[in-house]
């Protein structure tokens, strides 16, 4: 591709060429680059700056490397090849990856669903329903980036740009035609899903979260309702009006805007019949007027019932959401249903680890709103005793640290559990993920005002092993916390296995087949 297509759209301030005969349209890009690492000759790079360094400081060493092209918000003195000024290089880059790789998301069917909680979980279910239809799709989130069948590893809930154009091209490429995606707050932020169609966009709900990312809850929630505000009058939005800050959303975009609530009895879908029998849903959804599908089909009013295996009342949230999709995409009622009564959940979301003589169960604690929401659930849930690890988030700051700390304790004292144990994880996190001492003073000082007794061990391995002694038949035994405990469920039932002979080996093992999230650690890669 000729440097002038690639650029097309692109909002350029000026250019400078190192000669005046420079023809844009005799330049040969063979590849886009942000990381000068990956600069081969016929290379564009693109100079964007991170939270951490500035891709402004290796240009040089892009050239050297046989860049035929820069993209800089700055004019670089010394580098005798052409250099095009952009006011922001993230959004030309989103741009330019486009352009590089023919737009592919114009040739599928694209999801893109964001919210502080759920994504995962939607995504995997909206995959679940198409895949089980016999249709090639695709998942692009924070565990896996999953393309038919092939699957690798997530490095980002959302890639950067030129990556994401690259799977999405990919994907089109492999035949893939539903594709299932993670928006986080801050790739919309980093502008890494900017210029890319989505046919359907999903808010789901808002909580106190990424703060520190944003500087302010009002940045965080304008993050996220760019998705919205910013979609085609092509596409169709979901949003959960239940959540009071997003009905301003449904009058600031081009798209169809359908609204589903449980609470909030006026949308175009309203829940009832919630029925919670050990924790696991079962409701009726009721849509009141007539939509018309992303291919120009009629949807009638009708009502129908839902039963979901996987627990919680915000599932309830998170299976809308997906049941909408797939009707809107013209999959059959029944085999919805169907599909959605077998759907088993996602790993670290509340995720059955071993359910025999006594029961694991894995999840995140994330924020505020996650805890609420898993911590009710438990309490629906029937067992002797409850037994906790958890593993404290690190560089979260001490005052989200607290938040979370306190909605805790507040849950423990309530579902009488006085005392838990805690965990820094220390080997299995990378650098920036570490807890600091003031984290972790914060954390302490909550349980200890709570009256709650804590046995906190640096090691994840040696907490796991610790909570696991203390479990018998019957009882309930919770492995909580963000990227501390990543690795947790592997370690667990490994342990378990060691430490318990008799345990049902063969079931722990089918569940570590499937597993992906831990198989290999963060502070090793």
């Amino acid at each position: 591709m000729n440097l002038g297509t690639a650029l097309k759209a692109v909002e350029i301030i000026s250019k400078d060429y190192p000669s005046l005969e420079t023809d844009v349209n005799a330049i040969e890009i063979q590849k886009i680059a942000y990381h000068s690492s990956e600069v081969m000759p016929g290379t564009l790079f693109v100079c964007i700056r991170g939270y951490q360094t500035d891709g402004h400081n290796y240009a040089e060493m892009a050239v050297e490397q046989g860049a035929s092209a820069l993209i800089v918000e700055r004019y670089l003195e010394g580098l005798n090849i052409p250099q095009i000024k952009v006011r922001n290089s993230r959004e030309a880059l989103a741009v330019i990856a486009g352009n590089f790789y023919d737009q592919p998301s114009r040739d599928m069917r694209l999801f893109g669903i964001t919210g502080t909680n759920g994504k995962t979980t939607i995504t995997y279910m909206t995959d679940a329903l198409f895949s089980g239809y016999g249709l090639d799709t695709g998942l692009i989130g924070t565990v896996m980036i999953k393309s038919k069948d092939r699957i690798e590893q997530s490095v980002l809930t959302t890639p950067e740009s030129a990556d994401l154009q690259k799977y999405l091209a990919n994907m089109r490429d492999e035949g893939v035609t539903h594709v299932s995606l993670e928006v986080s707050s801050s790739a919309l932020d980093l502008k890494r899903v900017a210029h890319t169609h989505f046919d359907i966009v999903s808010f789901t709900n808002i909580n106190h979260d990424h703060i520190d990312l944003h500087g302010s809850f009002e940045s965080y929630f304008n993050a996220k309702a760019s998705l919205v505000r910013e979609a085609s009058k092509e596409s169709i939005a979901l949003l959960n009006i239940d959540e009071p800050l997003l009905l301003p959303l449904i009058n600031q975009t081009k798209a169809e805007v359908v609204t589903f609530g449980i609470e909030n009895t006026s949308g175009t879908v309203y829940l009832s019949d919630v029925e919670m029998p050990s924790g696991k849903p079962t409701f009726t959804v009721n849509l009141t007027q007539p939509l018309i599908t992303l291919s120009g089909k009629q949807l009638d009013p009708i009502s129908f019932q839902i039963e979901l295996l996987v627990p919680g009342y915000h599932s309830i949230y998170n299976a809308t959401t997906a049941i909408m999709i797939a009707l809107l995409n013209d999959l059959p009622l029944d085999y919805v249903r169907s599909e959605m009564k077998n759907f088993k959940g996602v790993e670290r979301r509340f995720h059955v680890l071993y359910d025999k003589e006594f029961t694991i169960i894995d999840d995140l604690l994330l924020n505020e709103n996650n805890i609420e929401s898993s911590m009710k659930t438990v309490e629906e849930l029937e067992y002797d005793s409850l037994h906790m690890v958890h593993a404290i988030r690190g560089s979260n700051g001490t005052v989200i640290n607290r938040e979370n700390a306190e909605a805790m304790a507040k849950w423990f004292q309530k579902l009488k559990l006085d005392k838990i144990i805690l965990t820094a994880s220390r080997s299995h996190v990378r650098p920036k993920d570490q807890v600091l001492i003031e984290e972790l003073n914060t954390f302490l000082n909550v349980m200890e005002r709570a009256q709650i007794k804590v046995s906190f061990f640096e090691e994840l391995e040696d907490a796991l092993a610790a909570g696991l002694k203390r479990v018998g038949p019957g009882d309930l035994f919770l492995i909580s916390g963000a990227r501390g405990m990543d690795d947790g469920a592997k370690i667990c039932l490994e342990l378990l296995m060691e430490m318990d002979p008799y345990v049902d080996q063969e079931a722990i093992r089918d569940v570590l087949k499937t597993k992906l999230v831990g198989m290999h650690s963060p502070a090793d890669s």
